[in-house]
């Protein structure tokens, strides 16, 4: 497990450097690799006659096309978010040390989780009649929603964290306050304070949404009824729809609250505004930067899963003679390695979504403090001198 760690780790680097140097081409070049990945995918489950993913992909394939027509004139706006966010991060590692930290805390509560399930299914589970009792099932929906709550709370401590550096040098570096000694510091004990309820209730909504797709996909994987399996894939579409508009509402819903330090609710309602005001320009944003780390963990994956296919076929450990463990090692290898880059991304994540809310709400405090940026900013979208309208 070592090399694939160390190949992600190494490759997250290289590619963080590669898209900070190199930002226009990275976005053109991970958008062509979509269309061409989407319609490969298409092509291979057309000619193994499995029609269903084979149209999906042609769809998603044909979409992606179309939009790198369409968005062409984006692209300038997202290269400058990219360059400057790149920047900036690299000027602050501390961001990347509370990302990796937030993933390994997520990752020893996930095994907490797990274990408890387990020990819940050893101590309730009617093996006699292989029924599973009204209490374990209260246990069941009470464990998967603390897991859920708690998940989203880590996560979004990291953001608010990230997105409070952004925000002290989005609206202080170049002040002549000038930026504080610590602001990862500062910022990370402002998420764990001050801001926690805000983050807690805000990550509940959600929280709440995953556990009841949670008990959906329960009762469409273990009904006999038809009727019933039918309804429970309709409600959990629903709620996967619900979830995914509320996910990406928070996300600058907690960018103002690092921002600010607002409550939960009137951040959420300024987002709205936000995003009924510049929300085309955003999600088009949004979509071209995130390809950008999809593609590159992608890319780590296989070859972090790559890296211990040919270490178990050149060491050939004694554990795994037989070869009974080399899909379980390569698989395990193949999402460490996407979640190297998948964490990285998330840095650079938080940071273009403040630095798009600080341009909505503030874009005089950037031509303040950072003239040049501003300009370069305003060649590439020129609505950005116009702040956001509020209802």
């Amino acid at each position: 497990m070592l090399i694939s760690i160390l190949t992600g780790l190494v490759f997250a680097v290289l590619y963080f450097m590669l898209t900070q140097a190199y930002p226009r081409q990275v976005i053109k070049v991970t958008f062509a690799l979509s269309i061409i990945v989407y319609l490969a995918i298409a092509i291979y489950y057309f000619y193994r006659r499995q029609w269903m993913p084979a149209i999906f992909g042609l769809i998603f394939g044909l979409l992606y096309a179309s939009m790198w027509f369409f968005w062409q004139s984006r692209i300038p706006f997202a290269t400058e978010m990219l360059k400057a966010v790149t920047s900036i991060s690299r000027s602050y590692p501390a961001t990347f040390a509370i990302a990796f930290l937030g993933l390994f805390v997520q990752t020893a509560y996930s095994v907490y989780f797990i274990t408890v399930i387990t020990g819940c299914y050893e101590m309730y589970y009617d093996r006699n009649t292989r029924s599973t009792p009204g209490k374990l099932k209260v246990l069941i929906v009470f464990c998967f929603l603390s897991f859920y709550w708690t998940s989203q709370v880590i996560k979004n401590i990291v953001h608010v964290t990230i997105a409070g550096v952004y925000a002290t040098y989005y609206f202080l570096m170049g002040s002549p306050q000038g930026m504080t000694k610590s602001p990862t510091w500062e910022s990370f004990k402002r998420a764990c304070t001050t801001s926690i309820g805000s983050i807690c209730f805000g990550s509940l909504i959600i929280a709440v949404i995953q556990t009841l797709r949670a008990l959906a996909q329960m009762l469409r994987g273990d009904g006999d009824n038809g009727l019933l399996i039918f309804l429970a894939c309709i409600i959990d579409c629903i709620l996967g729809c619900l979830q995914g508009l509320l996910e990406y509402v928070n996300k600058y819903a907690f960018c103002q609250v690092a921002i600010y330090g607002k409550p939960f609710i009137p951040a959420a309602r300024d987002t709205w505004d936000i995003l009924r005001d510049r929300g085309v320009v955003q999600i088009i944003n949004d979509n071209l930067v995130g390809n950008v780390w999809a593609m590159g963990a992608i890319t780590s994956g296989l070859l972090s899963g790559l890296a211990s296919y040919l270490y178990l076929w050149w060491a050939k450990p004694s554990f795994n003679s037989n070869g009974d463990f080399t899909y379980v090692i390569v698989t395990m290898a193949f999402v460490m390695g996407l979640q190297m880059v998948f964490t990285v991304g998330s840095v650079i994540d938080s940071g273009v979504s403040t630095t798009f809310v600080c341009l909505a709400e503030d874009p005089a405090a950037l031509a303040r403090t950072k003239p040049e940026l501003f300009e370069s900013i305003r060649a590439t979208w020129p609505a950005v001198v116009q702040g956001v309208h509020y209802s």
